[in-house]
This record gives structure tokens, C-alpha cells and sequence, in this order.
């Protein structure tokens, strides 16, 4: 693919999306140079993937010079003076964002520093650029400036979850650990064996309460117990099952044990909070 700009502000939109992209673009292989650069208007950030000549890029952001290994994110705000040299092509993709939606952007959590940090490219973020490399050709036609917005904006959200940094032991393990709290988010109805959970992921049953203990403030037993219970407070709203089939429904297999636990996280019976918090309300 060459390369390509895709200059999106006067892009009709039928739906206001609160992220709007400027302008976005796909860089193939960049020429050799060097230079300044002041934005005006707009905030960029730029993937950088990768350079056959160069194991790093050189910047200089108001003075301070920075040397970053391939592939990286770099960020250039508005009014920011930026040196920066080129020595070998590189390629890259960008997306920027008018200086109007900056607030939103610090709002949300998108700082406008560092500058640049390395990343490690995740298959979502290869995914994203792909999705918006196959809609760069359709950008007039109706629902496509939507899709781009908010295909941008996933793309946007990854390269800042990358910023956490090269993958280590530590956050390989909080990964599997957030990957078995997912599995229970699932299953949380059903008869979990942790220990069973724990060896398909490689943990020994000591290691993973271990990780576990160092992502959760619960264990994975309370942690089960409390989804249990925040279905059966949407049941007891929104149905008109009685107690013991909503124990059941839940995964408790004794109905006096549900309502105790349910008395101490809500200071009542599920009676009296049907009565007091469903009561009234409309079912559905």
C-alpha cells in the first residue's frame, strides 16, 4: 500500500461521536529527513513500527532529546516544538485529533506526556490499523467517517494500555490471573474448582493465591460470592422468581446460607429488599 492521508474535517457525520478524527494516514516507507515541527490545531499519535536502517528514532521535544526503539508511540501536541530526524524509511500510522477535544482527551484519561514510549504491537492494534487501512477507500460513504471515529478511538485505547510497558513475569502473570477472574465472570453460577482453574493456567495452587492476592482485594472465592449476589439483587428487581429458585439460579445450593450472605451485603432480607427496592417497579 502507498502512502496515504485521509484528511477527515470535512466529513459529514450522522452520529456526534465526542472523539471526531481530524485526520489519519498510513506511512509505508518514510523518506530519509530531518527537521522541525510545530502543530497547530490538532494532536497527533503516531505508531511507529518499524525502521530497517534505524534501531531508533531521534527526537527532541522542547530541548530534551529522546532515543526510542522501534516500535514506539509518539505523541505531538499542539504548540509543541518538535526536532526530529529520519535517517533510513520507516513505517507508521497515525491518527490526530482536532485541539478542540484535548479536554475530553486528559478527561478520559489520554495524557499528553511522555511523549514517546515503547510498545509491544498486540494483535488488536495490528487488527485496528488493518480495519482502518480496508476503509480508507469509503470514507464518504454513509456510517463509514462513524466506523473510522470509533475504530480510531480502540486503536488510540491500545496504544495507551501499551504504554505499560514491555511484557515481564509480573504483568505475564496478572494477564493469566485477569484471564482466570474473566473465566468467572462467566461461570460464576456454576461449581468452580479453583485448583482446577489454577493448573490450566500454570499456576500451582500456592502461586496463584499468591498472584491472585496481588490484583484482588478479595479472594476468588468472596470475589464468586459477590457476582452471585449482585444477580440475584437484579433478580429480585427485575423478576418475580421466588427466593429460593433466585439461590438456585445463582449457584447456592442451600437458600437459608443466600439469605444470610445476602443479609450481611445488604443489611436485609431478600424479601424486605425486593419490597423496599423492587417494590413499585415496573418488571421486565
Amino acid at each position: 500500500m502507498e502512502y496515504i492521508h485521509l484528511n477527515m474535517t470535512n466529513v459529514p457525520r450522522r452520529l456526534r461521536f465526542p472523539l471526531p478524527v481530524h485526520s489519519l494516514g498510513y506511512i509505508p516507507h518514510s523518506q530519509p529527513q530531518k527537521g522541525r515541527n510545530v502543530y497547530s490545531g490538532k494532536i497527533e499519535f503516531c505508531i511507529r513500527l518499524g525502521s530497517p536502517g534505524e534501531e531508533f528514532a531521534r527526537d527532541i521535544f522542547e530541548g530534551e532529546e529522546f532515543k526510542t526503539p522501534f516500535p514506539h508511540v509518539v505523541v505531538k501536541p499542539p504548540d509543541v516544538e518538535h526536532y526530529y530526524e529520519v535517517k533510513d524509511g520507516r513505517e507508521a500510522f497515525y491518527v490526530t485529533y482536532p485541539e478542540s477535544v484535548i479536554p475530553a482527551l486528559q478527561k478520559a484519561g489520554f495524557g499528553l506526556r511522555p511523549f514517546l514510549w515503547e510498545i509491544v504491537v498486540s494483535s488488536r492494534m495490528t487488527d485496528w490499523m488493518r480495519r482502518l487501512k480496508e476503509l480508507f477507500g469509503a470514507s464518504r460513504e454513509t456510517g463509514v467517517a462513524e466506523q473510522i471515529d470509533l475504530l480510531s478511538f480502540a486503536l488510540l485505547e491500545e496504544m495507551f494500555f501499551a504504554r505499560q510497558g514491555p511484557v515481564t513475569e509480573e504483568n505475564f502473570q496478572e494477564k493469566k490471573i485477569r484471564r482466570i477472574a474473566s473465566h468467572l465472570q462467566l461461570h460464576y453460577k456454576e461449581d468452580v474448582e479453583v485448583g482446577t482453574l489454577a493448573a490450566e493456567n500454570g499456576f500451582s495452587r500456592r502461586s496463584f493465591f499468591r498472584h491472585w492476592n496481588a490484583v484482588y482485594r478479595t479472594s476468588p472465592f468472596q470475589h464468586v460470592q459477590s457476582l452471585r449476589l449482585a444477580e440475584a439483587e437484579r433478580l429480585l428487581c427485575d423478576s418475580d422468581m421466588p427466593v429460593d429458585a433466585i439461590a438456585e439460579q445463582v449457584g447456592f445450593v442451600d437458600s437459608s446460607y443466600f439469605i444470610r450472605l445476602f443479609r450481611k451485603r445488604c443489611g436485609m432480607t431478600p424479601y424486605r429488599y425486593r419490597l423496599r427496592v423492587a417494590g413499585g417497579r415496573e418488571r421486565r
